[in-house]
């Protein structure tokens, strides 16, 4: 049966109108939704300055370590909630050195308790904080690795003013922390040794192993798409960076990947620029507790 003018132009319209939808709820509405979900805060819908726990120490004193409170001020827009941790005077004469812990973007600092007090009874004082958009810290969004690193520097450098930094300074990081610990590392002596935690490397790593752990459905285009409207939501402006970015770690440095990912592109490259000496790789099962990795981060800050 012939159609009509009529009834073809409306099946076209209705086609279009179709094709027209499933495009804005692919390119606009999904990643919109998915960006905050995967990059933001927990409570990032409810989320407000004054709605923040107080920076108050108590669960670490209670659980019998000597830590004070402390805040940073990293970029003139975020406030990390910061703590430091000294170990047991009464059993210890002199501090052994210093370890930051940088939690994993999906925790706080409060995930970091039982390896603190691993390494403070050990004789080591500790720093802890709640990054970026975690915790009691402000910001709605986590950032890419870079604006972590920043906020890395920050609290070094108030810490360093106050004498607080005793050698070997170690950065062990989780997530996005171990990229802040590698990229800090490059450009601040201070720092000894890094231990990095299935850090992400790149953003388009980040972005693919954001996508399996939300389980977030591809399309076209997704990661363009996802890093555009990530920088919408966020109001962040740090560059996407590349594979080509990679450079050779500056310190020593323990890189421990999940075993599915230590093949990665990314993994290749950074073990073929470093020195064998300064870079070794290992895998292990990662569960997402920074627990499970207790043994080695003990081994790995404590030896020589």
């Amino acid at each position: 049966m012939k159609l009509s003018k009529q009834t073809r132009e409306i099946i076209n319209m209705v086609i279009f109108v179709l094709v027209a939808a499933l495009l804005f709820v692919t390119y606009v509405i999904y990643p919109l939704n998915r960006t905050k979900a995967v990059m933001g805060r927990d409570n990032v819908d409810d989320y407000y300055e004054d709605s923040l726990e107080i920076n108050d120490p108590a669960a670490w004193i209670d659980s019998g370590l000597i830590a004070d409170s402390f805040t940073v001020e990293a970029d003139g827009l975020t406030t990390l909630a910061c703590l430091y941790v000294l170990p047991d005077s009464a059993v210890h004469d002199s501090i052994l050195g210093t370890v930051f812990f940088l939690h994993h973007d999906n925790a706080d600092r409060d995930s970091m308790l039982s390896l603190a007090r691993q390494m403070s009874t050990a004789g080591y004082s500790v720093v802890a904080y709640d990054q970026r958009a975690a915790g009691r810290s402000t910001g709605q969004y986590h950032g890419e690795g870079q604006y972590e690193a920043t906020d890395l520097e920050e609290v070094i450098r108030w810490l360093d003013l106050r004498k607080k930094i005793h050698h070997p300074l170690a950065i062990v990081g989780f997530g996005l922390g171990g990229d802040a610990a590698i990229l800090v590392a490059r450009e601040d002596a201070r720092i000894d040794k890094v231990m990095a935690v299935n850090p992400y490397l790149t953003s388009e790593r980040m972005l693919r192993m954001l996508k399996d752990r939300h389980d977030t459905y591809w399309f076209p285009f997704y990661y363009t798409m996802m890093w555009w409207w990530y920088g919408i939501r966020s109001g962040y402006a740090a560059p996407y960076r590349e594979i080509e970015a990679v450079e050779a770690v500056a310190c020593q440095t323990l890189l421990l990947t999940g075993s599915e990912s230590g093949d990665d592109p990314e993994v290749v490259i950074l073990q073929e620029l470093s020195s064998d000496e300064l870079l070794k790789v290992e895998s292990a099962t990662l569960s997402g507790q920074e627990s499970s990795v207790a043994d080695r981060v003990w081994t790995f800050v404590t030896r020589e």
